[in-house]
């Protein structure tokens, strides 16, 4: 980046990350020292004169640079403040398009590599989950759509069981209740034995997911219902057992636990 005065920027965002990346590439220790409605300024770190000041343009949304002293004195930084998980999550968006389960030791060796830059692997870490949230959405935001998510299942599979239960505040997940009418007319055909169990979610919101597994005529295992819940407790195991019984309506069952210490019987 050629630094001179008049440079406009889009937003107050774009000139920021512009000096970020100009900061990351020479390697200096930029900091920030002012950040506000009307005026944003970088300075190097002691002992260096270079400065950089911008503020917006009179009614437009653009910003420009108005001060800029574009000479260093300082030597070159390894641990750059400046980079962040959101800048290097933009600039690793394609590694991680390309593969997914990309390693954190890996990043670290490659910011090292291309901008001579040291990062922790915590920010590593951040910076994955910030280039799968540009690549595959917000999770948050994709929690927002399970109600249209439940109404699409509904849609494709008639007759199947679908229950979304909130807690207050009512855009609160809490469980959701899943059984789709082939597996369930499927099961009518299979040996009267479900298992059960329960597995961790790892990710963002973390909750459990309940599982119920039957065995086909061929002694292959058949999904039956499953449920995804805050904790796997007491009540949490009631109420998919109590939403499962309704779906299979079999007299004679008999349920396989992980030993859980929860009652079968009360609804048989």
């Amino acid at each position: 980046m050629k630094w001179q005065p008049g440079i406009i920027f889009r937003s107050k965002e774009e000139f920021k990350d512009a000096v970020t990346t100009y900061a990351v590439h020479t390697g200096v220790g930029l900091k920030l020292t002012k950040n506000d409605k009307s005026r944003v300024r970088f300075k190097c770190k002691e002992g260096c004169n270079w400065e950089i000041y911008a503020a917006p343009v009179k009614n437009q949304d653009t910003w420009e640079v108005r001060t800029i002293i574009d000479k260093h004195t300082c030597s070159r930084e390894f641990n750059n403040r400046l980079l962040s998980a959101k800048w290097l999550g933009k600039r690793i968006e394609s590694k991680v398009r390309e593969n997914p389960n990309i390693q954190l030791k890996q990043i670290v060796a490659k910011t090292k590599e291309k901008w001579v830059v040291g990062i922790s692997k915590d920010k590593a870490y951040r910076a994955k989950m910030h280039a799968n949230t540009l690549l595959e959405g917000s999770v948050g935001e994709q929690y927002n759509m399970l109600n249209l998510y439940c109404a699409e299942i509904l849609k494709s599979n008639p007759d199947s069981s679908v229950f979304l239960k909130f807690t207050w505040p009512p855009e609160f997940f809490n469980r959701l209740y899943m059984c789709f009418t082939s597996c369930r007319e499927s099961f009518k055909v299979c040996r009267p034995i479900i298992g059960l169990d329960g597995f961790f979610l790892k990710g963002q919101y973390g909750g459990q997911l309940l599982t119920a597994i039957g065995r086909d005529p061929n002694d292959q295992m058949l999904p039956i219902a499953y449920a995804v819940v805050e904790v796997e407790n007491k009540d949490s195991w009631s109420w998919f057992l109590s939403c499962l019984a309704r779906d299979i309506n079999h007299p004679n069952i008999t349920y396989i636990s992980d030993q859980q210490k929860v009652r079968l019987n009360f609804f048989i």
